[in-house]
């Protein structure tokens, strides 16, 4: 059975939901380019579209560099396994 993810609720979880999105997005296109190996076997790009278009309707938008701290983070993580 398949759950369907939550929406953000507050400003605080838009922003968050957001540069989440824009960082998968970006690491879904450097997946299918070849240019990333590994990380999650899947990723949801439609959902990551449509929150980035709703939350640009609520006025939140990526965070400049959210995807480069997000990329930081991600790569930490991936080497603690």
């Amino acid at each position: 059975m398949t759950t369907k993810p939550r929406d953000p609720r507050t400003r605080a979880e838009w922003q968050e939901a957001v540069d989440l999105a824009e960082f998968f997005t970006h690491l879904d296109s450097a997946q299918k380019y070849g240019l990333v190996t590994g990380g999650p076997a899947t990723i949801d790009s439609d959902r990551c579209l449509d929150l980035l278009i709703r939350g640009r309707n609520h006025g939140v938008r990526p965070t400049p560099g959210c995807v480069e701290r997000l990329t930081m983070l991600y790569c930490e993580g991936a080497g603690k396994r």
